[in-house]
């Protein structure tokens, strides 16, 4: 039996970064439309035994949150990230992997994908009987213990992103949200289709608030130039690219924003980012290869809605190789639904995964099968 009832999906620690006193919280909340001054923190983006009556996913959590805090405070002494390759880097990446797939937001995607998908699988049975499947919802078993375990095993693929530091010199604050790690795609932002903010997508960027005047902005180096390549922190000194950031974690958020400043003007964020709120947390498409009269075959593609907002950062742009590749893929006629950022990468943990299957190797042991197979 789990001692902690109230089990968090977004850390009391790093909530606290966005507190003027430790102990409460300005928000806006979607559901009823309004700002909340001085919210119960202990209370934000918990459920009770959301991770289930046992202390292992507590545990471990908890282990990852502390190395993060330590990070976080070398980040604020320091004033930049921590250097690439790093115990410390490993360990705030590992973080940003871990908070993406522990929300509620992420276990409601995952949820309403598998609704759907179950739901089509049975329809034709379900109909001929006279079932009507909008009265059933199909759940996953504890599904935010499957969302972290199928997230983990994300960890490899973002290891070749760099990181920068966005410093805050404007008089906006940075907000965060209950879904507070925002995946983006600028190189693929012409297309409304299709994987594009995978974790080994080409062009990922991936946006994280850790205080009100700090953002880590993880991207891919082939894609984006992002400040100086000398530089590893990127001062912002327009208001605008704070509004666009912001803007992101009111697309990104499940039902709050949290921010520090009792005076943030919530409202007008709200106003700018509602049409591009998500209207669904997952997409699926058919695709019908063969159909006879006893059979049907199918290849069904799911992925989670992503945020569109027509993002535009003055510190941010592409690179000219960049460009040209966009150019050609967009003439394509027929273009694949995912283009990853490493293919040969992508391999390598595809025969992995076959490898941890045939229990060859486990979980953690992605970096010696490397090293056994390039040497």
């Amino acid at each position: 039996m789990a001692k902690n009832k109230n089990q968090h999906y977004v850390p009391h620690f790093y909530l606290k970064r966005f507190s003027s006193e430790g102990k409460s919280i300005n928000l806006w909340n979607f559901p009823n439309q309004r700002k909340v001054l001085s919210a119960n923190l202990k209370n934000q983006c918990s459920e009770n035994y959301f991770y289930g009556k046992e202390l292992d996913i507590e545990t471990a959590l908890g282990d990852i949150e502390d190395k993060a805090a330590h990070v976080f405070r070398l980040i604020d002494q320091n004033g930049y990230p921590p250097p690439h390759g790093s115990d410390e880097y490993f360990d705030l990446v590992l973080y940003v992997l871990m908070q993406y797939g522990r929300t509620a937001y992420s276990a409601d995607a995952l949820n309403e994908m598998h609704d759907k998908i179950a739901k089509h699988l049975i329809s034709p049975k379900a109909e001929a009987e006279g079932i009507d499947l909008s009265e059933l919802t199909v759940h996953i078993k504890d599904v935010a213990r499957y969302s972290l375990g199928v997230t983990a095993q994300m960890y490899p693929f973002l290891l070749d992103l760099d990181c920068v530091l966005l410093s805050n010199a404007t008089n906006i604050e940075f907000v965060t949200s209950d879904n507070p790690v925002v995946l983006y795609n600028q190189l693929f932002a012409f297309r409304k289709s299709g994987g594009n903010t995978g974790f080994a997508s080409k062009g990922l960027q991936i946006f994280v608030p850790i205080c009100p005047s700090k953002i880590l902005l993880f991207y891919d180096p082939a894609v984006y130039n992002v400040g100086t390549k000398t530089n590893y922190v990127v001062r912002i000194i327009q208001s605008r690219d704070i509004f666009e950031i912001n803007t992101l974690q009111m697309c990104s958020a499940r039902e709050n924003i949290y921010f520090r400043n009792v005076g943030f003007n919530a409202e007008a964020l709200h106003r700018k980012a509602a049409p591009f709120r998500r209207k669904q947390k997952s997409n699926m498409d058919i695709h019908p290869v063969q159909e006879t009269e006893n059979r049907r075959q199918e290849i069904i593609a799911t992925s989670r809605e992503e945020i569109r907002t027509n993002l535009t950062l003055t510190f941010v742009r592409l690179t000219k190789s960049a460009k040209s590749w966009r150019d050609n893929f967009r003439k394509l006629k027929m273009q694949p639904a995912v283009v990853a950022r490493n293919q040969q990468l992508r391999n390598d943990h595809c025969e992995f995964r076959e490898k941890v299957r045939t229990q060859e190797y486990q979980e953690e042991d992605f970096s010696k099968f490397l090293e056994q197979k390039y040497g």
